[in-house]
């Protein structure tokens, strides 16, 4: 190659270094200068400050602390059912005496309720009767009327129905006696309570809680205790002596309130029992002078017969001619052959309601 050929070729080559360098460097240009389409940068996150103050305000696991909050929870039964969940969770490894020192010094009857339910649910733990031989002794000592009643009631916190395992010692089979005697309203209406939660527990068919509820009603001078425990539970599960008592009561209490609870609580004896019973639910209406009890004996008849109550009611037509009324609408539920009290009674309430609206 001759001396200016070589020259040429050294001058392209130098030209190719200048432009490739000049290309580098307008490259690396652009990328120093962002272009309008490239997103900005994100802004650093904003700094959180704590929670407004009692917005998840932590709860303290200890005994005082709780009973506070459940105390200053008056208006939020919410509220409350949580700090009770708290306090069972404490309940295993709470020194007892602690627990009782707290039962036997709280006079807010809702918050000894609470305690007492606590102390009861140790019973459930350990299955130690002194549990509950203490709850006794201190409802008999309570000269408040309202705390003995918190007392009473908090006997609910039993798994087992409390007034069945109360009868089982001779230490506290007598408590139920006593308290359906007591003077205090609010003591015996706990007692109703009691029973009436007791035999939800078994759809009404706990044959202890049954006879209690009966044994109960013919110890109290009070109708509407009676009234109320005869209403408790279904007697279905009930044996023969407890039937024999509702039916004497039907019989011979003086109270109309007392003998109207009895027919209804008749309308629920089991098989082996209809027979006598709905020959004294008849015999009763025939003699009966109050129109509220003739009535609850016609609920008695058409709960304990259904469709095979029909021909009793139509022979009690004519007996008192104001009622005549009365049976032709339990005939007319009656035609429908309904399968089950519920069904029946539905539709008994259902008429009652469409004749209100009219009315």
């Amino acid at each position: 190659m001759s001396t200016g050929a070589k020259k040429t070729w050294v001058g392209v080559g130098a030209g190719l270094i200048a432009v490739l360098a000049g290309s580098m460097v307008w490259l690396a240009g652009r990328g120093e200068k962002p272009s309008s389409e490239t997103p900005a940068p994100a802004s650093a996150p904003a700094a959180k400050g704590p929670p407004p103050q009692d917005m998840l305000r932590a709860v303290p696991c200890e005994l005082d602390s709780l009973v506070e909050e459940y105390r200053q929870g008056r208006d939020s039964p919410a509220w409350r059912r949580y700090v009770m969940e708290q306090l069972r969770g404490i309940l295993e490894n709470l020194p007892p005496e602690q627990l009782w020192t707290k039962v036997e010094t709280e006079q807010d009857p809702e918050v000894l309720e609470a305690l007492t339910s606590l102390w009861v649910m140790r019973f459930n733990l350990t299955g130690d009767r002194a549990v509950l031989v203490r709850v006794l002794d201190k409802a008999g000592r309570e000269p408040d009327p309202g705390r003995e009643a918190a007392m009473v009631r908090a006997l609910r916190a039993t798994n087992e129905p409390a007034s069945e395992v109360l009868a089982r010692a001779e230490s506290t089979r007598q408590a139920y006696r006593r308290w359906v005697k007591d003077p205090a309203p609010e003591v015996r209406e706990a007692v109703v309570g009691n029973l009436t939660n007791e035999a939800a527990r078994g759809f009404g068919r706990i044959q202890g809680v049954a006879e209690q509820a009966v044994a109960l009603a013919a110890e109290t001078s009070d109708p509407k205790t009676a009234a109320g425990l005869l209403g408790a539970s279904s007697i279905e599960a009930a044996r023969t002596p407890a039937v024999d008592s509702v039916r004497q009561l039907l019989r011979e209490s003086e109270h109309p309130e007392v003998r109207a609870a009895a027919a209804k609580a008749l309308g629920t004896v089991r098989v082996g029992e209809a027979e006598r019973t709905m020959k004294a639910l008849t015999e009763r209406f025939a003699t009966e002078s109050s129109r509220e009890v003739r009535g609850a004996i016609l609920e008695g008849i058409a709960r304990l017969g259904l469709s095979s109550a029909v021909p009793v009611l139509q022979k009690l037509e004519g007996v008192d001619p104001s009622m005549d009324g009365e049976i032709d609408t339990w005939l007319n539920l009656l035609a429908s052959q309904p399968q089950t009290w519920n069904l029946l009674l539905r539709d008994k309430q259902a008429l009652e309601h469409g004749r209100g609206q009219k009315g």
